[in-house]
């Protein structure tokens, strides 16, 4: 592993506590939160390469992880961890944020066809099917793609006091592939909410829910900059009322720690499938670990 400093949460002193590295695919990290304990944390989540489930680890501290350390969406990681003492949902991971290692990226190519042999077997049918196995399993993380997107809600955000930001600090993920943000860390004053009907016949029809997603924010702070106050609110519906629902969107989706409640944590928005593809998708479980292509990232703000 390169040599490198970083400002970091320190590893176990006993070796037996740290055992072999775990590799995972990284699809997603939150905007960071202010932290008593870690200073500034996000939490992240993607999915385990050995065992294909949904995994969640934090707190990493990600503005302060060495160059060889800050991986990006699609990016594989190799980590040590152990398990969470105080968060009982079964995917999350208590990493050792020292350890972390960026490795391969696994790039888009022609319709996301590696991307979605990983994502394809973890997407769920509905809102609804996640919550019934939420009860009998205690799932804390899945993705489901919405039959339709109703509206983008914006509203006045609360602001961050100390119990609130050791909360939001668990909630889960989401991420952009931009520069981290530089200086003191800016709380979002708007609170984004997406109004949507599940792709299910048992969908209640209205479920409205929260978006916890960097690259939310950061489309925020980039139309707020560049279309001024007048017009950025117009911008981002556009966006993500006409042009991310367009295509074949999907919405990632966790719990919080203590109240269970479900959020989407995660917008990702491949291109919309081929007649047939879909299926070839469903049917495709496994990529080679070692398999990568080399293409440039499909990431959000390019959609």
């Amino acid at each position: 592993m390169p040599k490198g400093s970083q400002t970091g949460l320190p590893l176990p002193r006993d070796p037996m506590a740290i055992g072999k590295p775990s590799r995972f695919l990284m699809l997603v990290k939150t905007y960071p939160i202010p932290s008593r304990t870690s200073e500034e944390t996000v939490c992240c989540a993607g999915i385990d390469a050995e065992t294909r489930d949904w995994i969640r680890m934090y707190p990493v501290n990600f503005r302060s992880l060495a160059e060889y350390a800050k991986f990006r969406k699609w990016q594989f990681i190799e980590a040590t961890w152990i398990r969470s003492t105080n968060d009982a949902r079964p995917e999350s991971r208590k990493v050792h944020q020292d350890s972390i290692y960026a490795g391969e990226f696994l790039g888009a190519g022609h319709g996301w066809p590696e991307r979605m042999r990983w994502l394809e077997p973890l997407i769920d049918a509905s809102l609804e099917t996640l919550k019934t196995e939420q009860l009998r399993s205690g799932k804390s993380l899945g993705a489901i793609r919405p039959k339709r997107i109703k509206r983008l809600i914006v509203r006045p955000a609360a602001g961050w006091d100390a119990e609130a930001t050791n909360e939001l600090q668990q909630l889960s993920m989401q991420w952009t592939d931009s520069p981290a943000p530089k200086g003191d860390l800016e709380q979002l004053p708007y609170d984004f909410l997406y109004e949507f009907e599940c792709d299910a016949p048992t969908c209640a029809g209205n479920h409205q829910m929260e978006i916890f997603d960097w690259e939310l924010g950061q489309a925020y702070r980039n139309f707020r900059s560049r279309y001024g106050e007048r017009a950025w609110r117009d911008k981002l519906r556009q966006k993500y009322e006409q042009e991310l629902p367009g295509r074949d969107l999907i919405l990632l989706l966790g719990t919080h720690h203590r109240w269970k409640s479900w959020l989407i944590v995660g917008v990702i928005a491949p291109p919309k499938p081929k007649v047939g593809e879909r299926q070839r998708r469903r049917a495709s479980h496994g990529l080679g670990q070692d398999k990568t292509m080399t293409l440039p990232g499909f990431e959000l703000e390019a959609q």
